[in-house]
């Protein structure tokens, strides 16, 4: 990985859709050195961010948030949305006394829609800001980001029963990277590895709730 200097110039998603498309690799480069040098001093998941670097640039290219409500279901994958965010100057405090969270927080920052640590409360979520925005009359978006691994969990199951029968608008980003703590488990987790090797479509899970599926 080359290295670069994170400057911390792009200081909120406004800069983010200022910079030319070409420079992004080296943003995102930039981003994961600065993960990998603060969570050697301070602790911290090193891993589940990393691999959520290009997921949360991509996010805050294309929506407008905090008008947006963008809500990660798993929020130790959230450090370089943290960044980001306006707090990439207070990044070096990550999890130490009076610094930032390790995880999100509302009372940290507007763009952290909703307070979550561990998998599978997204959904469960943004279904009930989809149904708020609604019922006041609001034009904005409101995006989850889930993994397969909150697939594992009851509330997130629950949720897409609920989302399936509503006719609420909702955006849903599925990152599928066959991870939770460990890998996954079970018959759902068995279904993407199939989908993986080209035997059955991972989609087929959402297609058959009626939802609306872009990608593989």
């Amino acid at each position: 990985m080359p290295r670069v200097n994170f400057s911390g110039t792009i200081s909120s998603p406004a800069e983010l859709k200022a910079l030319p498309a070409d420079q992004l690799p080296t943003l995102c480069a930039a981003l994961r050195q600065r993960i990998i040098q603060t969570v050697a001093k301070t602790g911290g998941h090193l891993g589940a961010s990393l691999g959520a670097v290009e997921l949360a640039v991509a996010v805050h290219r294309v929506f407008d948030a905090p008008r947006d409500q963008i809500i990660w279901d798993t929020g130790h994958q959230a450090y370089a949305h943290k960044m980001l965010t306006g707090r990439a100057d207070r990044f070096h405090t990550l999890r130490q006394a009076g610094g930032l969270c390790g995880f999100l927080r509302r009372d940290e920052s507007p763009f952290d829609a909703f307070g979550a640590g561990h998998a599978g409360t997204a959904l469960s979520a943004a279904s009930g800001m989809a149904a708020a925005r609604d019922r006041t009359g609001g034009r904005h978006e409101v995006c989850a980001i889930f993994g397969d691994g909150a697939l594992t969990t009851g509330v997130c199951l629950e949720a897409l029963n609920n989302i399936a029968a509503s006719s609420s608008r909702l955006v849903m980003l599925f990152n599928d990277n066959g991870m939770s703590i460990s890998p996954n488990v079970g018959a759902i987790a068995s279904m993407y590895k199939g989908a993986h090797g080209g035997e059955t479509s991972g989609s087929d899970l959402f297609s058959a709730l009626g939802l609306h599926v872009i990608g593989p």
